[in-house]
């Protein structure tokens, strides 16, 4: 406890050296200080009336506040409802990611063909591996003649362009 606190009450100086004297002064009067009348008094017609009085008070409907109110609930449980549908939501829209291996030959050479890079064949050839190709797999499987005059006619527009003599 601090004793450094001061006590807020305080009684005036002399206070109970008089106290005593005063008392008997009071106790000693024939005149009484308490009052004869009833201080409590009921007022008049009060018993006559009071039936019709509450009556009227009850006759109006009480404010009943339920224990569980309905829209705190719907609200509760409509929150839980839509964060479990987003959780879910985002689990299905999750796909596993694409690789190279899942790419198509087909879909590989449709963008070279499509896309220009301006690439030389030599460009082409230092970026290409070429470790596990061996010269003799190209000439396993010869090229046949009919099939390399169509790819000529398909592709090349010029002849000239391809240094050929006139060997045909």
């Amino acid at each position: 406890m601090n004793k450094n606190k001061k006590i807020p009450f305080k009684t005036p100086e002399g206070y109970f050296d008089s106290f005593e004297d005063k008392l008997m002064d009071k106790l000693s009067k024939t005149e009484s200080t308490i009052p004869k009348d009833s201080a409590f008094k009921v007022p008049d017609n009060y018993f006559e009336s009071f039936n019709e009085s509450l009556k009227g008070k009850l006759d109006n409907e009480p404010k009943v506040i339920p224990l569980f109110p309905i829209n705190k609930i719907m609200s509760v449980a409509a929150s839980i409802a839509a964060i479990a549908l987003i959780a879910l939501g985002y689990n299905w829209n999750s796909s596993s990611e694409l690789g190279f291996n899942d790419l198509a030959n087909t879909d590989i050479e449709a963008y070279f063909e499509n896309n220009d890079f301006e690439l030389s064949p030599y460009e082409i050839a230092e970026v290409l591996p070429v470790t596990n190709t061996e010269y003799s797999d190209f000439l396993s499987s010869p090229i046949e003649g009919d099939n390399l005059l169509d790819y000529l006619n398909e592709n090349v527009s010029d002849f000239d362009e391809l240094n050929i003599e006139d060997n045909e």
